[in-house]
């Protein structure tokens, strides 16, 4: 029981994005994961831009696990984020990620011209949709 994370990637049209590559910290590198943080090595993120422009893809949103089920962002989630564009989203996944998984249960968040925005549950089920290939 640690927290873990992964990066989305793939293309962005307007308000679709569509997700294409999945990379887990922990297969980029050594993540230095313990209970309550995780940590991207600079190495590890220039690798990834690198491979990312090189495929043309774009970093669509950083999931992440909390251990409780607060899923908001917190101070270090906002200051830390892989990706400052506008419309990048920001997942955020109670209890370690143990099932069952309803999306409605996340913290999604959106990089705004404001800042974060957590979307309410009901935006949720009408914004996002997970569908596996």
């Amino acid at each position: 029981m640690r927290e873990s994370g992964a990066i989305w990637s793939g293309s962005v049209d307007g308000t679709v994005t569509t997700v294409r590559r999945v990379d887990f910290h922990h297969e980029l590198c050594d993540d230095k994961a313990t209970a309550l943080s995780m940590e991207l090595s600079e190495e590890a993120k220039f690798r990834l831009y690198v491979d990312l422009r090189q495929e043309g893809l774009k970093m669509a949103a950083l999931v992440h696990t909390h251990p409780a089920e607060w899923v908001g962002l917190s101070e270090v989630d906002r200051e830390n984020q892989l990706c400052s564009r506008l419309g990048f989203w920001s997942l955020v996944v109670p209890k370690y990620a143990c099932a069952p998984w309803r999306l409605e249960d996340f913290g999604i968040h959106l990089q705004t011209e404001k800042g974060w925005y957590q979307l309410r549950s009901e935006e949720v089920i009408s914004m996002v949709s997970v569908e596996s290939q």
